[in-house]
């Protein structure tokens, strides 16, 4: 059986309705010279289908949506291919989404975030945790204890485009990492520290190229053990909820 909510005829829906729905979220955003716009939206995807099927193993019916592919990315839109999206109508995308769940009798829906941009991070918790005609689930990478089980550039804050997210695409989608990742020179910079202290653009951070950390070090095995962190995060997130 398909998890994918598109793939789904409206009396499968009607007949069997999910214990949790997935919405992978990413963004249309530069991601280096070496991985496609579309980075953060695959993982989110990935995460997706990874949790759904563990989830299903559990007895827990899971359905994944289409992904969101437009947010809040005003450090990198200053590169070419990227789309930003203000933060009314992100939360306003996401309210029109819960609320047709809603009334279709689904109680749980969990947001699968792979956008780090702490605006945009902000704007899903805050949807999150003012929403009451479901149960809203953000699993957040970023807090405890999930960020410190991630990599150690993961941990740095220099994961953009470097070996994290392109471990990630490696593990996922190796096709749609450019070769040229192996001749890249690390960017060791803190984009996290620099964000922290008011750097408003990545050119601006030092990213000349809109990449971080240290792309040549990518493996995909490094991206297999990082899709098992973060599948379990989304896991131990929703079974309390779809069990209460």
């Amino acid at each position: 059986m398909s998890h994918y909510w598109q793939e789904q005829t409206w009396t499968d829906v009607e007949q069997s309705k999910p214990d949790v729905v997935l919405l992978p979220v990413g963004s249309t955003e530069a991601h280096g010279p070496h991985l496609p716009l579309s980075t953060d939206s695959l993982i989110s995807e990935e995460v997706s289908r990874r949790a759904a099927v563990d989830l299903a193993q559990q007895g827990v019916r899971t359905l994944i949506l289409p992904s969101l592919h437009y947010a809040i990315t005003e450090y990198s839109k200053d590169f070419s291919g990227t789309i930003s999206i203000s933060k009314e109508s992100f939360q306003h995308v996401l309210l029109d989404i819960a609320n047709s769940l809603s009334a279709q009798g689904i109680d749980v829906l969990c947001i699968v975030n792979s956008h780090l941009e702490p605006d945009h991070i902000g704007a899903i918790r805050e949807f999150a945790e003012n929403y009451k005609r479901m149960t809203v689930l953000f699993p957040d990478k970023t807090k405890k204890p999930w960020g410190s089980l991630l990599t150690a550039e993961f941990k740095q804050g220099a994961c953009h485009a470097g070996s994290y997210e392109t471990s990630l695409v490696l593990a996922a989608r190796e096709n749609l990492v450019r070769k040229i990742h192996r001749q890249l020179p690390a960017n060791p910079v803190n984009l996290a520290t620099l964000m922290k202290q008011g750097v408003k653009t990545f050119r601006e951070a030092g990213a000349g190229q809109a990449y971080f950390g240290d792309p040549a070090a990518a493996t995909a095995e490094e991206g297999e053990e990082t899709y098992r962190i973060l599948t379990r995060m989304i896991v131990e997130t929703v079974l309390p909820a779809v069990r209460k």
